[in-house]
């Protein structure tokens, strides 16, 4: 005689298709920290803040590149009414910006500075727990520390090979009066090295600004004493 064993599952029925969500790209990041809504990033540059009911509140084209990564800046310029949203991009450059949570505000949002820094795609961003300072990491093996106070004016001068001396000084004769409407571009408080390979992530230490991890190509884990730039332990 043989024995044969019969095992039951239970029939469980494939998911159904509920609703789409508008990307035209690949999305690449996604935070829930604001109230009642959630926030993407997408390779197309744009970012988008949906409701709970997942209907599309804000469609911002944030970058001319994809973006890689977006967080919330809590407490920084945030109320009820908006809310400051640090991104990064392929376009070399991470973004911060200010999204209304109003309907029918106007303008719905404005991107009131970018960072200037790296030479390669940017892989991440993150706030600390203040909203005082962000990290960046690139695929050209630096971290970025940085403050996220509006410079009154630029840090960094637009380049530009094409650029003529004439129309550079014209640029800086006109500042003055485009202060007021332009992004600042912004450089950085510290850079931070000693990856030998692409950094994908840097992060804060849980309720600290002094302290960061990082990760990257190279197989390693590092810790940072972020405000004198020192790696103080690899993993």
């Amino acid at each position: 005689e043989d024995t044969l064993e019969i095992e039951y599952f239970e029939s469980v029925l494939p998911p159904q298709r509920m609703t789409t969500l508008p990307h035209e790209d690949w999305v690449s990041s996604i935070s829930c920290r604001i109230s009642q809504h959630f926030l993407t990033g997408s390779y197309d540059g744009h970012i988008r803040l949906f409701d709970y009911a997942q209907q599309l509140v804000r469609d911002v084209p944030a970058h001319q590149a994809p973006i890689t990564s977006v967080c919330v800046v809590p407490s920084f310029g945030s109320t009820d009414e908006s809310v400051v949203i640090a991104s990064t991009s392929h376009d070399l450059t991470a973004s911060l910006t200010r999204i209304s949570l109003l309907p029918d505000a106007s303008p719905s949002s404005q991107t009131l500075a970018s960072l200037h820094l790296h030479t390669s795609p940017l892989s991440s961003i993150s706030s600390d727990h203040t909203g005082s300072h962000l990290l960046t990491a690139s695929w050209d093996h630096l971290i970025g520390f940085w403050d996220t106070t509006i410079p009154a004016q630029d840090e960094v001068e637009p380049t530009s090979d094409l650029a003529s001396s004439s129309e550079r000084k014209k640029r800086r004769k006109i500042a003055s009066e485009a202060d007021q409407g332009h992004a600042k571009r912004k450089a950085p408080t510290t850079v931070l090295k000693s990856h030998t390979a692409r950094v994908s992530k840097a992060d804060f230490a849980p309720g600290s600004i002094e302290r960061a991890y990082s990760c990257g190509f190279d197989s390693t884990v590092r810790t940072w004493d972020v405000e004198s730039g020192v790696c103080m332990d690899t993993i």
